[in-house]
């Protein structure tokens, strides 16, 4: 259930022509709102903004800028909810991030969209990801970046995460496609009742890393090293499928299962392939058959925390401006904001 909080009548300047536009942004700064409008408000607000500020976006897709500040950003969700009749906020646009490792505040991303390339360049430290959907986050060199104790929840990836050197990152009740650890020994993963997706053989790079209660799931073929969990990790209560039936020959403990069926024994829909209406749901038998370390389902609905693609931020879910300008010159704004109780 949500709660509608905040009604903010606003009276605009009849000149600002792109005013008309339900797009909107607001900046929140030492207790101060500011209002933007259209396809760039995110860039409006970003530009106007300090370090520890907060911007909240409506749905609609805006131009995407790159990130220096250590902001909280946050969106009206990365689908479709048809229950809540709310829409996602898209950003469009690969773009950069960039926070010097002097700023004591940290960067919190929630409820957006994007299709593109996310690179993260010089070391980013303590950073949020929260019921996003991204397609690739990758660092600008894996000599020159670090990303460090980052973590996202209920995130769908559908491309790479890749960490460089010397960097760590935790991911809870997440779908990630190609998770990555640029051939390096000195990064790690923290899985919690994740859904992972290889399709390069990639998973001999995921090196030090723990994979607890995740579905873990390769196509390559080569019944090599690189198609199995590497040695250096550790797994617990995961369902693993490769083409061997071997995912876990390299861990020692016995609580993992290699599936040796379908894909269609596990998924009610999934067959392998990303798609963005894609739920992940697991069928009434597996739900039951494979339990995590607390019994509940594995995958991305099981756990403490299972996936819900709805933000808990404050959302713009109302934006009515008026047909005409006041005789003053002057535009009636009413925006509404609600949040979940």
């Amino acid at each position: 259930m949500k709660k509608v909080f905040l009604t903010l009548v606003a009276m605009i300047a009849a000149t600002m022509s792109f005013a008309q536009s339900s797009m909107l942004a607001t900046l929140s700064h030492d207790g101060e709102i500011s209002t933007y409008y259209g396809a760039t408000a995110l860039r409006d607000a970003y530009n106007a903004s300090q370090h520890g500020d907060i911007i909240t976006l409506s749905s609609g897709s805006f131009t995407a800028v790159n990130i220096d500040k250590a902001l909280t950003i946050r969106g009206a969700g990365m689908q479709v909810d048809t229950v809540a009749k709310t829409y996602p906020t898209i950003i469009v646009g690969s773009f950069s991030i960039n926070i010097p490792d002097s700023i004591e505040q940290r960067l919190t991303m929630e409820g957006l969209y994007n299709n593109f390339t996310i690179t993260v360049k010089g070391t980013l430290k303590n950073a949020s990801f929260l019921k996003n959907r991204f397609n690739a986050i990758n660092p600008e060199g894996s000599s020159s970046t670090r990303m460090k104790n980052l973590t996202f929840i209920h995130c769908k990836l559908a491309g790479s995460l890749t960490l460089p050197s010397e960097s760590s990152a935790s991911c809870v009740n997440c779908y990630l496609y190609q998770p990555y650890c640029s051939h390096s020994t000195s990064s790690n993963f923290e899985f919690s009742n994740c859904i992972i997706r290889d399709v390069n053989g990639n998973m001999n790079y995921i090196k030090s890393s723990t994979f607890t209660n995740c579905i873990i799931y390769t196509s390559y073929s080569s019944n090599s090293s690189y198609d199995r969990i590497a040695s250096s990790c550790s797994a617990f209560y995961c369902v693993g499928k490769n083409s061997y039936n071997n995912m876990f020959v390299n861990i020692p403990n016995t609580t993992n299962t290699n599936l040796t069926g379908a894909l269609s024994t596990l998924f009610k829909t999934y067959t392998g392939s990303y798609n963005d209406n894609e739920t992940f749901e697991l069928t009434d038998a597996a739900k039951t058959q494979y339990l995590g370390s607390d019994r509940t389902e594995v995958g991305i609905y099981g756990g403490s925390l299972p996936f819900d693609p709805t933000p808990t931020n404050p959302q713009i879910t109302k934006c009515n401006v008026a047909s005409k300008s006041t005789a003053d010159g002057k535009l009636s704004v009413d925006i509404e904001v609600s949040a979940a109780e």
